[in-house]
Formats: C-alpha cells, sequence, structure tokens
C-alpha cells in the first residue's frame, strides 16, 4: 500500500538509522560539519555517503529547516488560499464525516486524502475554480459523478469524483466512498 507524503518522510527519517547506521540527527551533524554550499551540494554529498535520492532529500530539508509535512494546519490554509467558501465546506465535510467514522485527515501540499481504519485513501479534497471537488473511491454512487483526474490527488483507487457546493452534498459523497472502502467496492 502506498503511503501519503507525511507518512512516507516519517518512515524514512524513521528507517535512516536501520538502513543507514545513522539516525537522522547524526546526518544533521554531518552536514553542519561539512558545511555544503547549497542544498544541492548536500544532496550530492549525502548522495556519496550512501543515502538514497529520498533520503538525501529528507535529510537537506530539515537540515534547511523546511517542515516535511509537520503542520498539518498550514498546509490545509496554503491549499485553500483564496478559496475561503471552499475551505468552509472542507471543514464541514470533514467534521460531520469525522463524528460518523473512524478517519484520518493527513493533508499533502496539493491535495487533502482522508484515510479509513485500514490506512486507506478513500476520499481527498482539493479546491478548483469550479467548486470543492472531491476525489471518490468505488463505482456505485446514488448521485451523479465525474471521472477522476489524477491532477486533482487522491489514490490510483480514485476512479470517480463529484464537485459540491453545499455540506449535505459533500457528506453524502465521502460517506458513499468510505462504505465504498469498507464493502471492497
Amino acid at each position: 500500500m502506498a503511503l501519503g507524503p507525511k507518512a512516507m518522510g516519517e518512515a524514512i527519517a524513521a528507517n535512516l538509522k536501520v538502513k543507514t547506521g545513522k539516525p537522522l540527527e547524526d546526518w544533521l551533524a554531518s552536514l553542519d560539519a561539512e558545511q555544503p554550499s547549497d542544498a544541492k551540494a548536500a544532496a550530492t554529498w549525502l548522495r556519496q555517503q550512501g543515502l538514497g535520492h529520498f533520503q538525501a532529500q529528507l535529510v537537506v530539508q530539515k537540515w534547511n529547516g523546511e517542515p516535511l509535512y509537520d503542520d498539518p494546519a498550514q498546509i490545509v490554509a496554503d491549499l485553500f488560499e483564496g478559496f475561503d467558501e471552499q475551505e468552509r465546506l472542507y471543514n464541514r465535510v470533514v467534521d460531520d464525516v469525522s463524528a460518523r467514522y473512524e478517519v484520518v485527515v493527513n493533508p499533502c501540499k496539493g491535495y487533502v486524502p482522508l484515510y479509513s481504519k485500514r490506512n486507506r485513501i478513500f476520499a481527498s479534497f482539493k479546491p478548483t475554480a469550479e467548486g470543492l471537488y472531491i476525489g471518490l473511491i468505488g463505482s456505485s454512487f446514488d448521485f451523479p459523478t465525474v471521472p477522476h483526474a489524477r491532477s486533482l490527488g487522491g489514490s490510483e483507487r480514485m476512479v470517480r469524483g463529484r464537485f459540491v457546493a453545499d455540506a449535505e452534498a459533500g457528506v453524502e459523497a465521502v460517506c458513499q466512498s468510505y462504505e465504498n472502502e469498507e464493502n471492497g467496492d
């Protein structure tokens, strides 16, 4: 199963010691001692030390003080910048669905996925000029849907989506997608 960006970053950081013999803190100290001229030089040096591309990128990002998806509220705020009404709608839908089901909200820079208790993405949100888009899994829906476009985020299991203008339609879409996930549709 594919991990979301935050979970992937956490997994890479957690596995650095096992994979490389050094924890993240030691790699950061090594970069401080090496004093590379910029991020590209730092990543190159880390790869020369045996780190893979993604491991090196993670270490360089932390070394530069860049957040690694560790402020979910800020990621959501940035994503919905200029889409205030859609952000309010997103919050209402997520609050309602979270009261009904055990879900995890794990924002990414380009979209906000919802994970089921099986740790699988079953819905995703993205603000658009056409309205709040919700990516959905499954093929059985009691309302009109549109074909899912990968550019709108989500998982490879998403094949349908829905643009919503009110919380009721959003909750209906997400709940039906959750039920599809639970029923294997």
